[in-house]
């Protein structure tokens, strides 16, 4: 159980109303995630056809019950995540409005014993085209069928879920990257609008190639040290700060080491999307020894932010 609450029923009555909530929410026990819209470069006409986009999706996500773990019994216990739809293009000429949009994915899960929140995954996709009509007041979930809108949130909410098992227990998030896997390649076989599906896509940097790369053996010692990283690192800071450091550094000092034998991958970047103020603000109080040795695998694994993040961060004393 990722926490634990005790319940005290004062009457039978308090416990039948509290039965009757609970199965209430039953269905959302997941997710607790954050649905926005930008609707800026759309026509006046358009953004009114998405004047209940964000809830209609809000609602799939939150109000579905995507596991059968025991582990997400309390609103504590959702896991806080955050999905942005930035449209950029829409034809409402047709039957059924067509829609074409970036979207922004992020998550996050509680450091033990602190107030903090360690962000999993933060990542753009650029190439998701659905249809969508407001007369649409519900999605119906069915992983066995692709239908682009709902298909596209059932591939985000198990890559979700997947990170955050992953973080507690190593490897555990496998069963969700399958399931996720599964609705990629139905997506490739069945889906009249296949943007973002398909390996070349984007140079690369895709639904396809991402998924396929998690359930990859050759970054499976990286989902391990995504595990050490956290449970062994960041959840033990409350013990000893300087120990956290040090699995921590272990953690990045091996991820470089993946990243040496194969460069270019997505689930390095997507690591260092997430995780590199991170990096930055916990090792700020770190020895200088410390950050020296930090910084020479920053340097060969995240360049591109050494300057801007790492530097500035880890010079201050």
């Amino acid at each position: 159980m990722r926490h634990f609450i005790s319940f005290h029923f004062i009457s039978f009555f308090l416990l039948v109303a509290s039965l009757c909530l609970s199965l209430r929410g039953l269905a959302a026990q997941e997710l607790q995630c954050v649905v926005t819209v930008n609707l800026e470069r759309l026509q006046s006409d358009a953004r009114l056809r998405l004047a209940n986009f964000s809830q209609v999706v809000a609602n799939y996500l939150n109000n579905y019950r995507w596991t059968n773990s025991t582990e997400f019994e309390t609103d504590e216990d959702r896991i806080r995540c955050q999905i942005q739809f930035e449209f950029v293009s829409a034809d409402i000429t047709g039957a059924i409005p067509q829609y074409s949009a970036r979207v922004f994915v992020a998550s996050g899960r509680p450091i033990f014993r602190t107030l903090k929140t360690s962000p999993l995954l933060r990542l753009f996709d650029g190439g998701f085209d659905f249809a969508y009509s407001e007369q649409q007041g519900v999605l119906i979930h069915n992983e066995q069928v692709n239908t682009p809108l709902a298909s596209f949130l059932d591939y985000y909410a198990l890559i979700i879920l997947g990170y955050d098992a992953d973080s507690f227990r190593k490897n555990s998030g496998t069963p969700y990257f399958e399931r996720a896997l599964r609705i990629k390649r139905l997506a490739q076989e069945q889906a009249a609008q296949k943007r973002g599906w398909q390996s070349s896509d984007n140079a690369g940097d895709n639904r396809s190639v991402f998924v396929d790369e998690l359930l990859d053996a050759r970054f499976l010692k990286l989902r391990e040290d995504f595990f050490n990283y956290h449970y062994n690192g960041l959840d033990e800071f409350h013990k000893s700060a300087e120990d956290a450091r040090k699995e921590l550094l272990e953690s990045l000092k091996s991820i470089a080491d993946i990243d040496a034998r194969f460069p270019r991958s997505l689930v390095v970047r997507r690591f260092f999307e997430a995780k590199a103020a991170e990096i930055a603000d916990v090792f700020r109080s770190a020895s200088p020894t410390m950050k020296r040795e930090l910084l020479e695998v920053l340097r060969r694994v995240d360049p591109s932010r050494l300057q801007q993040t790492y530097e500035p961060a880890l010079a201050s004393q």
